[in-house]
């Protein structure tokens, strides 16, 4: 596809903070909201110290921006040289869920939290990180036309799995990985 053809969307990324009467804006205008799950952990009192406890136990919002009918797409930007740890989707997708990362997650150890960080009812489900990972980020970059979901005409990318990431534990989803990959319809792995 030529880079002349490409439409990227309105995005806004790092969203720790949004202004409660700001919900609802993305939707309103048409703004891709657009969060790195994975940072959804971790202890608030840290955040606290330059944003205040009561902004600090607000952040990542992404429950409330997606059920405001906005376009929530996701993503990772936190890349470390010759660390790939944090580019892992199903990291993102566990942590989306629990908004916690435990001993079961595929993480370092240091990142361990001792509970789930607040506000617990921005967990997201695993449909919600699924379309989030797919289609909504197929439509941000403007592609949606040949990635980002399984139809007629499009580019047929996609993973098979062993087991059903729809009924898989949300604790330790990171370790999920495919057991089969194919790109334009032909199995690379």
């Amino acid at each position: 596809m030529a880079l002349s053809n490409l439409h990227v969307r309105v995005t806004c990324a790092h969203l720790e903070i949004e202004c409660d009467d700001d919900l609802d804006r993305f939707a309103k205008l048409g703004v891709f909201a657009n969060f790195t799950p994975h940072w959804h952990s971790g202890d608030p009192a840290i955040a606290a110290t330059w944003l205040g406890m009561e902004r600090a136990c607000k952040q990542f919002r992404c429950k409330s921006v997606w059920d405001s009918g906005a376009t929530v797409a996701w993503s990772s930007d936190n890349i470390v040289f010759m660390d790939f740890t944090t580019w892992n989707p199903y990291l993102g997708m566990e942590v989306g869920m629990t908004r916690w990362i435990t001993e079961k997650t595929r993480d370092y150890p240091f990142t361990v939290a001792a509970k789930v960080f607040p506000p617990e009812n921005e967990r997201m489900n695993i449909e919600e990180m699924l379309i989030g990972y797919t289609i909504n980020g197929a439509k941000q970059l403007g592609i949606e036309a040949k990635k980002g979901s399984i139809e007629v005409g499009k580019d047929a990318d996609f993973l098979v799995f062993d087991k059903d990431l729809l009924t898989a534990e949300h604790e330790g989803f990171s370790h999920n990985l495919p057991s089969d990959v194919y790109f334009g319809g032909k199995k690379v792995k």
